[in-house]
C-alpha cells in the first residue's frame, strides 16, 4: 500500500487523539540573551511582565512597534546566567536587530542568535505526559509556564498559553535524535510537520505570517495571555491599553467553519456589510474544512453567516467560537 501525504497525515492526526506524536517545528529561531539587564531589557520592550521570572520559568510575550502592531511572538525561558527567546521562523535576525536598536551604552545585554545549533519537536497528544515522564520523570506533573533542563543543551518546555498545545523539546541536532527515540519507544510516533498548522488551527491559536504580522495588533489575534495590563510601559503600550480599555478593536481572531474549503486571503462578508479576511485554512478529519479569520467584533457572534469570495470563488462559512478543539493535555 502507498502511504500518501493526505494519507499520513491523517493517520498522524488519528493517532494524536489518542496516543502522542511527535512533530518537527520548522525553522524556528533562537536568540541567547545573556547579563544582568536581559530581562529588564525584554520587560521594557515587550507587552508580558518578566522583571521576576524564575530559573526554567517560560513566558509568552509580544514585541510591538509604537502604534501597537506585532513585531513577533515570542517564548522566553529564563536560565542561571542567561535567557532563550523562541522566535517565529525565520524572524531570528529581525528580532535580534529589534532588539539591539533599544540597547543603551549601560546596559548588562549581549545577543547571540543561535539557530543553526538547535532544533524543536513538539510532543502533542494524550499520552504525551506519559511520554515525557519516560524521558524526563516527574516534569510533566509541572505548569504550562516551566521547564526542566536536560543537558547543557537541552531543554522539555511546557509552552504557556496562548501559544501551547503540547510539550516542546529544544535541544542541539544529536541530543534531539536520542531523545526522541526514547519517546518513540515510550509509544509516541513521527508526524509530518503540516500536522502542527492542523493542530494550530483547531485550537484557535495564531500562527506566524498568517495573524502574527505587522497589520494586526495583539488584542485582535488572540494574544490577550500574552499581555500584563499591570506593568509599566512599553513600546506599543499606549495604543494597546487604550483599545483595551475602550473595548474599540477593528478586528477580532474567529473561527470558521464550512462545507468547501476556505482560500487564504478570501475576503469574509458579514450580513450588515462589513468585510474580513481568512487568515488560516485546513481541512479537519473531524470538523470538516475550518479556518481562521479576522472580522469586525459586531459580527463575531457564533452562527454567523459569511460569504467567502477570492477569485472567482463565491461560498460561504459560519462563525464558530474558538478553539474548535483543545489539544492542551490536561
Amino acid at each position: 500500500m502507498i502511504t500518501t501525504p493526505d494519507t499520513e497525515l491523517h493517520e498522524a492526526y488519528q493517532h494524536a487523539q489518542t496516543g502522542c506524536v511527535m512533530v518537527k517545528r520548522d525553522a524556528l529561531g533562537y536568540i541567547w540573551t545573556h547579563g544582568r539587564d536581559r530581562l529588564d531589557l525584554m520587560h521594557r520592550l515587550s507587552t508580558n511582565d518578566l522583571l521576576d521570572m524564575s530559573v526554567h520559568e517560560v513566558k509568552s510575550t509580544v514585541l510591538t512597534n509604537p502604534i501597537g502592531r506585532t513585531v513577533d511572538y515570542l517564548i522566553i525561558l529564563n536560565l542561571d546566567n542567561k535567557s532563550l527567546i523562541i522566535t517565529s521562523p525565520g524572524k531570528s535576525d529581525v528580532v535580534s536587530k529589534w532588539i539591539m536598536k533599544y540597547i543603551f551604552f549601560q546596559d548588562d545585554v549581549t545577543l547571540q542568535v543561535s539557530d543553526e545549533h538547535l532544533v524543536q519537536t513538539g510532543l502533542y497528544g494524550p499520552k504525551s505526559h506519559e511520554v515525557v515522564n519516560k524521558i524526563a520523570p516527574g516534569f510533566s506533573t509541572l505548569s504550562h509556564n516551566q521547564a526542566v533542563t536536560i543537558s547543557d543543551s537541552t531543554w522539555i518546555i511546557r509552552v504557556p498559553p496562548p501559544g501551547g498545545i503540547g510539550y516542546e523539546i529544544v535541544s542541539d541536532p544529536t541530543t534531539t535524535q536520542d531523545l526522541l527515540e526514547m519517546a518513540k519507544t515510550a509509544g509516541a510516533v513521527n508526524s509530518p510537520s503540516s500536522l502542527y498548522e492542523l493542530l494550530r488551527i483547531e485550537a484557535g491559536l495564531p500562527g506566524a505570517g498568517h495573524e502574527i504580522d505587522a497589520s494586526n495588533i495583539p488584542l485582535e489575534i488572540g494574544l490577550r495571555d500574552a499581555i500584563s495590563f499591570t506593568k509599566g510601559c512599553y513600546t506599543g503600550q499606549e495604543i494597546i491599553a487604550r483599545l483595551d480599555s475602550r473595548r474599540k478593536l477593528a478586528k477580532t481572531l474567529v473561527g470558521l467553519l464550512s462545507s468547501d474549503k476556505i482560500p487564504i486571503d478570501a475576503t469574509l462578508k458579514a450580513p450588515d456589510g462589513s468585510s474580513g479576511v481568512v487568515t488560516s485554512s485546513t481541512y479537519s478529519p473531524n470538523l470538516g474544512w475550518i479556518g481562521l479569520g479576522l472580522v469586525k467584533p459586531t459580527v463575531c457572534g457564533p452562527g454567523t453567516t459569511l460569504s467567502v469570495t477570492k477569485d472567482g470563488f463565491l461560498g460561504s462559512a459560519s462563525v464558530s467560537a474558538l478553539p474548535f478543539k483543545s489539544h492542551l493535555p490536561v
